[in-house]
């Protein structure tokens, strides 16, 4: 990855659009990325996420709402 958690996170709370391969980051590192997005009204997309459960999708969601859109394309 070219960026650091912190730096994406930053970017999202700079109003930063961002498309995120879920594979890539923990729940924990995902949410921290959709909070930051909320601050900055920014869209979060994460592709890939077919290891998330319902509850993580939806926390995740609840997080930013209206913000987190899920590609949810097998």
């Amino acid at each position: 990855m070219i960026l650091t958690i912190e730096q994406l996170c930053l970017v999202a709370g700079a109003g930063g659009g961002l498309m995120l391969d879920a594979s890539d980051f923990t729940f924990n590192q995902m949410a921290d990325i959709c909070s930051a997005a909320a601050t900055g009204q920014a869209s979060v997309s994460f592709h890939h996420v077919n290891a998330l459960t319902f509850q993580q999708l939806r926390d995740l969601a609840s997080a930013a709402p209206g913000l987190v859109t899920f590609d949810l394309m097998p």
